[in-house]
């Protein structure tokens, strides 16, 4: 939430470290939203009116400034949502950060002692107990944690705040590894009650997994869910110029992003401030009290308290309606919460992470290493990432041939596997006295070393020939590729599909937004050096059909990778772009090709060093916000493009390619068995502008330049080829 590093000891109590250069968020997001919904201005108003009357009251009995007698206790929970990076945070360090976060809402934190003498007198103590839930809103016994490994991962925003609790029974804390573009330089943002009461779905804190306990990021970002703004005011810019928080005891103020002496000692602002106590401060550079840099609302990295006001307006918002926020602290919502009952021993969820070789596992930018070939020497490892319990033992079992066939080890493992096939992975977690749970989960693909040689095609006619091109769900979402038993090109039989669908809505509100998704498909191994031998080129040839949802520019992509070495590295080999792959326009219903014009001819050239004796083929699809389904069929494998390829395969096809041409054009056909054949030229008005005989080896296949000279000017022209006595006259669009 800060912006440079002042650091000290509370800042390291749980040993992650902080970050510089990186700010509170609030503020930001608090005027979008006022863009979106101006009524929220209008609910801030009249919650401070409250607030403030709130307060005078407090004043009226001479109670602001002493012990406050009743404690507020709330419910939290905490969600983690990862990929299975750092952002990955233990079970226990949920625990003793939440233990200090209460610290500090109880004036608790032994760094008190720190704040400058002139100030002690106004730390605050806001008596506000955070407890982790025990009971989750279906009434099931839970440890306050949740966890969800997901692609927003690291593309935090308010879609990233995944398995949303009522926020008027829990206050929300979710935690990730990155924050989205649109939250940039951000560590941590919250909701203000008045934006909440329009977007309760969003309410709470979001923050990089990394300030978890960072200096006081999270009781700063807690302060702001109960109407606390920063000390100079309701802005993201410390530094700027004098500004306030209509606290009374915490005066106007630059804002401070380092514990420089200058920088507790600042007296620009002061100038002859009253506080509302109706304490005067001198504007003299002894008044040490005319800032308040070490306030955990300042951006100083020195955070060691909250005022009085400060507490005083966080327990007054807590008691307002607005948002709900006078429910969490009400006997009938912590008895359903189970706020104040112990923590429950609950069995342990077993739960591993893949990486192979070197290769880390996690984040969207990372490869995802799941493939390999039958008894390759290079390793996966397996990594124990059970929870919800302290585990105190774990038991493996590998399928496949597995170098390792089972273990008991808590951390790691590393294994190979001799047999092709999906390998299973079973997981046992023993927890401390509540007994066991057990997983069992494909985790890798290991491929046949056997290669195809000579010719391939898969038309994909019905599921079990997939049985060789293993599809990855990597998230487990709505995004996939899957089988489609109907909508293959040409005639409707069965197909591959992506399906990119964007509701948007729920119930997939978390799997509709896509951006940062991707899933792989593999293909078999191919022996090219048998393809079309002495040709210089080779083709992956294939037809897809896709559409959007929107006509958004950027949305989805797929890349084609190649591997000669088992999937140990890929090279990419090409990009098909929005514009390649959505070729049916926008259509808001579920899209499904229905005839042969809805498909599209795909072409991809294998480079030379990528025709190995065993090389595979990778297909990735990257869905985006406003796309559709993506379907794809008649995969093979030749010298020529997917348009002449099926002409070559077909001996009474006539191809002209490319058509419409902006210069030379190519005609391909078959040679009938008399080995002759004649092709006229036309203009549309049927006069002859070229006339060409050829001779070959019967039944052989021909292409034909057709220069661009020939063409008088731009416009359409007619093709007629006679061979046979048989004609076939083709529309050719000269640019």
């Amino acid at each position: 939430m800060k912006k440079s590093i002042c650091l000290l000891g509370s800042a390291l109590l749980m040993g992650w470290a902080a970050k510089a250069q990186i700010s509170c968020g609030t503020d930001d997001l608090y005027r979008r939203l006022i863009k979106e919904n101006p009524a929220i201005s209008t609910t801030e108003l009249a919650l401070n009116e409250a607030i403030k009357n709130a307060i005078e009251a407090e004043k009226k009995y001479g109670s602001l400034f002493k012990t406050t007698a009743v404690s507020l206790d709330v419910p939290i929970v905490v969600h983690v949502i990862h990929d299975y990076g750092t952002d990955y945070l233990p079970d226990t360090v949920i625990f003793n950060a939440a233990a200090y976060w209460n610290k500090v809402y109880n004036k608790e934190n032994e760094d008190t002692v720190d704040v400058l003498s002139n100030l002690k007198q106004y730390i605050g103590n806001p008596q506000i107990n955070l407890h982790l839930a025990t009971i989750d809103p279906n009434g099931n016994p839970t440890i306050g944690i949740t966890r969800r490994q997901s692609y927003f991962a690291n593309n935090g925003s308010d879609l990233a705040k995944m398995d949303y609790w009522p926020s008027t029974k829990y206050l929300n804390i979710w935690f990730i590894a990155k924050m989205s573009s649109d939250h940039s330089g951000a560590a941590a943002y919250a909701y203000y009650p008045s934006s909440a009461v329009y977007f309760p779905q969003y309410d709470g804190v979001i923050a990089l997994a990394s300030y978890v306990n960072t200096d006081k990021t999270i009781p700063h970002e807690i302060g702001h869910t109960m109407n606390l703004a920063h000390t100079w005011g309701s802005t993201n810019n410390p530094g700027v110029a004098c500004g306030d928080d209509d606290v009374d005891d915490t005066p106007p103020t630059y804002g401070h992003t380092s514990c420089l002496t200058s920088d507790l000692y600042d007296t620009r602002c002061a100038t002859g401030y009253t506080d509302g106590s109706g304490i005067y401060h001198p504007n003299s550079a002894a008044a040490a009290d005319t800032v308040n840099t070490q306030n955990i609302m300042d951006y100083s990295y020195c955070s060691k308290m909250f005022t009085i006001g400060q507490a005083a307006r966080m327990r007054a918002a807590l008691t307002s309606s607005v948002a709900g926020r006078n429910n969490l602290y009400s006997a009938s919502n912590l008895a359903a919460t189970g706020a104040l009952a112990a923590r429950p021993d609950l069995k342990p969820i077993p739960d591993f992470s893949i990486d192979k070789g070197l290769f880390t596992w996690g984040g969207s930018t990372t490869d995802r290493m799941v493939f390999s070939c039958e008894g390759s020497t290079t390793k996966f490892r397996f990594t124990n990432r059970s929870w919800n319990d302290t585990i105190t033992g774990v038991t493996w079992a590998f399928s496949n041939g597995a170098s390792v066939a089972s273990s008991t080890s808590t951390g790691t493992i590393q294994n190979t596997f001799s047999t092709p096939g999906w390998v299973t992975v079973d997981m046992t977690a023993t927890g401390n006295n509540t007994g066991t749970s057990t997983i069992s989960r494909k985790a890798v693909y290991i491929a046949s070393n056997t290669a195809v040689t000579n010719t391939y095609a898969q038309y994909f006619t019905a599921e079990s020939d997939f049985a060789n091109w293993p599809m990855f769900n990597y998230y487990g979402n709505n995004f996939k590729w899957e089988y489609s038993s109907t909508n293959g090109y040409p005639s409707g039989d069965g197909c591959i599909r992506f399906r990119s669908f964007d509701t948007r809505v729920n119930p997939e509100r978390y799997s509709g937004i896509a951006t940062g998704d991707f899933d792989d498909i593999y293909t078999p191994a191919f022996d090219l050096t048998t393809f079309a031998p002495g040709s210089s080129t080779l083709n992956l040839n294939f037809f897809t059909a896709g559409a959007a949802t929107s006509g958004i520019a950027s949305g989805d992509s797929m890349q084609v990778f190649a591997s000669s070495n088992c999937g140990d590295t890929w090279v990419r080999i090409a990009v098909l772009k929005y514009a390649d792959i959505i070729n049916n326009g926008v259509q808001t219903a579920e899209f499904a090709p229905t005839k042969a014009s809805n498909w599209k001819a795909q072409t991809v050239a294998i480079p030379a060093a990528q025709r190995t004796n065993k090389t595979f083929f990778r297909f990735r699809y990257w869905p985006a916000v406003g796309g559709n389904n993506m379907y794809m069929d008649n995969f093979t494998i030749s010298p020529w493009t997917t348009e002449i390829k099926e002409v070559a395969a077909n001996a009474s096809d006539v191809k002209l390619y490319p058509n419409p041409s902006n210069g030379s054009t190519k005609l391909y056909f078959t040679l009938s068995q008399s080995g002759e054949a004649n092709y006229a030229i036309r203009d549309i008005a049927g006069k002859v502008i070229f006339r060409k005989n050829i001779t070959g080896s019967a039944n052989s296949f021909v292409t034909e330049d057709i220069d661009r000279s020939i063409f008088p000017a731009a416009g359409v022209y007619l093709v007629t080829l006679t061979q046979s006595e048989q004609t076939n006259t083709q529309k050719l669009v000269i640019q």
